[in-house]
Formats: C-alpha cells, structure tokens, sequence
C-alpha cells in the first residue's frame, strides 16, 4: 500500500490517493485500484493522515478479498486503462499522445477523484478553475468531451451506473473560422522570401506548400520518389505524425483520402527540377556523411544531414523569419487554407477541391471552408441576371 499527498496549486493538502496492487495482466505488468480520502481541514494533519491509513488498510482488505467496487477507480486510474484500450482498437500514436496530455491537464482538478464521485457538480467546478486559470472557453470544451468519452467507456463497461457529463454544463465551444493569408500579406512574404539566397531551401518548400495546399506534416516528409517529373505530378503519401517520444515518418496520410496525386503546373515543376541539382551539389559537399536513404525533398543539415526536416524545426524557423521581417504572425498550416480558400474562390467545384485537399468528404471542405464563399454572392446575381435581356423602364405618363 502507498499513500500520496495531494495538494492545490497553492500548497494546501486537499486529500490523500491510496494505492494497492490488485494483480497483474496478461503482459505481466502490475494493475492498482486507488482510493481517494479527502482532507478536513477542520481537523488536524497528523489526524488526516492517520484516517487515511485506516481507509487504507480498509480498502487494501477489500481488494485482497475482492469486494471493492472498481467505481472507487479514480479518473486518472481509469484514464491510463482507457488509453490503453484505444491504443488495442487501432488509434493513432498521435491520437493517444493527445489522450496523455489531455489526462495530464485534467489531472490536478478531477485525477484524483474516484468515477462515482465526478458528478455534474465536481466537473462544473473543474471547468471553472481550468477557465481561472486562463485556458481559452474552446480548449475546456474539448476537455469536457475527452471526459464523456472517458465516462462513457466507464458506462458501458457497468462501472459507474450513468454518465454524469452529460449534465454537466461545460463552456460553450467557440467556432473559429480558419483564416486565409491575404493576397497582399503573401506577396509581402514571397517577395522578401526571395531577395535572398541564403533562403532557397525554404523558398521552395513555401512556394510548394502553397501550390500543393498540403499539410506541413505531409510536406516535411516528401521524397524525390515521390516526385514524377514525366506526368508533372507530385504523390502525397506520408506524413509525420507525433507519439510520446517525439516525431516519426509514417506511411499514409492523416486520413484515408490523404493519400494523393497532385497535378503541378510547368513553372513549379521547373522549379523542382532546378531546387534538385541543389540537393544534389549539397549532398556532395556533405559526402559519406549524407543520409541518401532517407532521400529527402527538404533535408536537415545537423547530426544526420540528408534526414527529412523535422516540422518543428521547419516552424520555428517560419516564425523567426516573420519576426525578423515585421511580418504578421501566421502559421504554416495557412498556407493550406489559403490555398484551398483561393480554389473555391475562383469557381473550382467542392468535389475537385476537397480530392486535392486529401478530406475524407466533401460536406468537409464545405463545412470549414463554406465562409470563404460568401464574397461570392454578388457574382452568384450576376451569373443569373446576365441572361436578361435589357430591362424595361417604365414610363412616366
């Protein structure tokens, strides 16, 4: 049996986690249930201590026994299973390391308290301290659905009899429309992109990143494999993805549908074709040293030069370059809603434009980039009045 001190962000004691082992699982790792004793602040803390002991010893009894109940799980305990259970049904590495940090920032305000007790009052009171302690009214909404998610594997599972978020009464999620870079602001960036030299690397992947509307994930990991000059045609079909130890290539994209050919006009393959003899010159220079097999399209020149840039590393230097050129501060995944903005702006139909954006459905696109139409209205009058003949003016008698 181990017991843990729990306190706020100021200090104070606010209960007591018990831990006891309960058995091992099929891999041979060891399983333990928890119990939370909450502190009285009424009574002393060499006397909470010791009543956290006696629960202790209590609830130790009832799991050598097996008459604890697993709704005594806390949500932290319950968390770490639920994971584990999504990683077996096939989830994505990064979806899970999202799940770990999601659990990591619930934890100091619901980790500790047992399943049967996070009733809609204690989760109102954690998305209230969370939005005190400055987290935006959109990420506490995202938490309270991590935690439905959470509670309703619980129910299903018959360990809490309902699933109290639903009455909980989180913040309401504010709809953020993507935001396109505007034409002026990318003729700004381009043209100072391009005054030097010392940039060719990231003019190209730039210029790419507009021209194909791809992630930067899916870009990052681009090959010359990848690359048919013949057809003129790029092939989408890795990406990065992001697990607790750090970025990986992965075949595949995001989605199902990521996985694509992109048509490119003469002048960027050209300019593939130029930015390729560069490789080439770079990786002489480098010799032996250079990672041919990693046969990367934007390439790393640290510890293993020739490896595919890392996208942190391709965003850093993104937002240096803004900074040092008193550019706005925009995001590479812009670049893709500018694109897929500019498509739909100049009349390209919602299936074309959503098969190029590799989305899984085109009432996608529609959805989240359905804003960028609204500037349309006054060509959609014109588009149907052009066929009119001269209208008639009446006459004044």
């Amino acid at each position: 049996m181990n017991i843990q001190t729990r306190r706020n962000k100021d200090g104070k004691i606010t209960s007591y986690r018990v831990r006891v082992f309960d058995h091992r699982d099929v891999n041979g790792r060891q399983v333990f249930k928890t119990l939370s004793v909450k502190y009285d602040p009424n009574k002393s803390e060499n006397w909470n201590r010791k009543n956290a002991e006696k629960q202790g010893f209590a609830f130790e009894k009832g799991v050598e026994e097996q008459t604890v109940s697993d709704a005594r799980i806390t949500f932290d305990n319950y968390t770490d299973y639920f994971i584990e259970l999504k990683k077996q049904a096939g989830i994505a590495p990064s979806t899970a390391n999202f799940y770990r940090f999601n659990k990591k920032k619930l934890s100091p305000y619901i980790g500790h308290i047992q399943l049967k007790n996070l009733t809609p009052k204690a989760l109102n009171n954690a998305y209230s301290e969370l939005l005190d302690d400055g987290n935006s009214k959109r990420y506490v909404h995202e938490l309270h659905v991590f935690v439905h998610n959470v509670l309703q594997t619980a129910l299903k599972e018959g360990i809490i009899p309902r699933n109290y978020s639903e009455a909980a009464t989180p913040p309401k999620a504010e709809k953020r429309d993507v935001s396109a870079i505007s034409e002026c602001d990318l003729e700004k960036f381009f043209t100072l992109l391009y005054a030097d030299d010392k940039h060719y690397m990231h003019q190209v992947f730039f210029s790419l990143l507009l021209a194909t509307g791809c992630r930067i994930g899916e870009m990052c990991a681009l090959t010359w494999d990848n690359i048919d000059f013949g057809e003129g045609k790029i092939h989408i079909c890795r990406h990065f993805r992001q697990d607790c130890s750090g970025y990986h290539i992965a075949d595949g994209c995001k989605t199902a549908s990521g996985d694509r050919w992109l048509y490119m006009d003469d002048g960027i393959m050209n300019m593939l074709r130029e930015y390729r003899k560069f490789y080439l010159s770079t990786a002489e220079m480098y010799g032996t040293k250079w990672d041919f097999s990693a046969n990367a399209v934007f390439f790393t020149k640290g510890p293993t030069p020739g490896g595919c840039m890392n996208p942190n590393v391709m965003r850093m230097w993104f937002r240096k370059f803004l900074k040092e050129n008193g550019l706005p501060n925009y995001h590479p995944h812009q670049f893709r809603h500018t694109a897929i903005s500019m498509q739909l702006q100049a009349g390209i139909s919602i299936l074309d434009v959503a098969k190029r954006a590799g989305h899984s459905r085109s009432d996608v696109t529609l959805s989240v980039y359905g804003h960028t139409l609204r500037n349309n209205d006054k060509h959609c009058c014109e588009a149907v009045t052009k066929v009119l003949p001269k209208l008639p003016k009446r006459k004044i008698s």
